[in-house]
């Protein structure tokens, strides 16, 4: 197992949490269901545990259309999960029984980006316009001059194209990738979603599938490099604020793990257990403090191999 960071090949990015600053945009919607003194805290771990609920019953469904069925299920409409006695409360049985499929083939045709129509379908499209952190964008692409960086996120396809936008910088497109990038102004090598993976996070097979897709022999079905990298898993890092959905998956495949700990704000996906056991490899509390580290060693080992050749 590699025991510095600039041994690793791929980086392996968690992005709401960890790159956009997910959480304001969850409080800032929801607070409106809630008794006015009822915390932050509060609201979030009550909307963690209900998309969690929500994404464990049915992997097919889209992102957007989760956030859509928590809110409806937070405002007290309906019980909201996806087996019996769930959708048939607000929903015919007929939208009932093509909702698994429904959402994912909405988001994947250009011609269903309609205005929505009600307070849960805007509070599920409103995904991309939650900001990155302040340090995220330019940390990325300094990130990318050393290593390639593969997103593994809880998302869906037309989501994820609003906040990959975001992450993309034309200013700084011009720092060299180690690895081709998927367009010149972003940042990263390879983007996988839950809704190409069929599963959500902290599902396993989610972590495996990214393992899979970045060796010598991924699934060509799923989005791949060509010719493919032939990166061992040993190679491979975890980078992610969510130490549920990410640190333990790489703690169960033996991976090495960045704690991004955003100074412990975030409330989504923490774990006191997990963190008592100090489950991550590296802790840095924001993206930017682990660009500057990168750049240390890399630093350091271009010192260090300067002396030698002076010997």
């Amino acid at each position: 197992m590699p025991t510095n960071l600039t041994s690793h090949k791929v980086l392996v990015f968690d992005v709401y949490g960890t790159l956009v600053d997910w959480e304001s945009g969850i409080y800032n919607t929801l607070k409106t269901l809630f008794p006015e003194d009822t915390s932050k805290e509060v609201v979030l771990e009550k909307y963690a545990a209900a998309e969690l609920d929500l994404q464990m019953k049915d992997p097919s469904v889209a992102y957007s259309k989760i956030l859509d069925l928590a809110w409806v299920q937070l405002s007290g409409q309906a019980n909201t999960s996806l087996d019996r006695g769930g959708p048939a409360a607000v929903m015919g049985e007929e939208e009932v029984s093509s909702l698994a499929v429904a959402p994912q083939l909405q988001d994947l045709d250009p011609a269903s980006s309609t205005p929505p129509a009600s307070d849960a379908e805007r509070f599920g499209a409103s995904i991309p316009t939650w900001q990155p952190f302040e340090d995220t964008v330019q940390a990325l692409h300094r990130l990318k001059e050393h290593f390639a960086l593969v997103v593994l996120s809880n998302v869906d396809n037309k989501s994820f194209e609003g906040t990959h936008d975001l992450l993309k910088s034309q200013t700084l497109e011009a720092r060299n990738s180690r690895y081709p990038t998927v367009t010149p102004d972003s940042p990263f090598s390879l983007i996988l979603t839950a809704q190409q993976l069929d599963a959500y996070k902290p599902d396993l097979k989610v972590l495996e599938t990214a393992l899979q897709q970045v060796s010598s022999a991924p699934r060509f079905n799923l989005p791949h490099p060509s010719p493919p990298w032939a990166v061992e898993a040993r190679e491979v890092l975890v980078v992610a604020n969510s130490l549920l959905h990410d640190i333990e998956p790489a703690n169960l495949h033996n991976l090495n793990s960045v704690w991004i700990s955003r100074y412990e704000k975030n409330i989504i996906g923490t774990n006191p257990d997990l963190k008592e056991r100090g489950a991550w490899k590296w802790r840095f509390e924001t993206l930017g403090d682990l660009a500057d580290a990168v750049d240390q060693e890399v630093k350091e080992k271009k010192r260090v191999a300067a002396a030698l050749r002076e010997l």
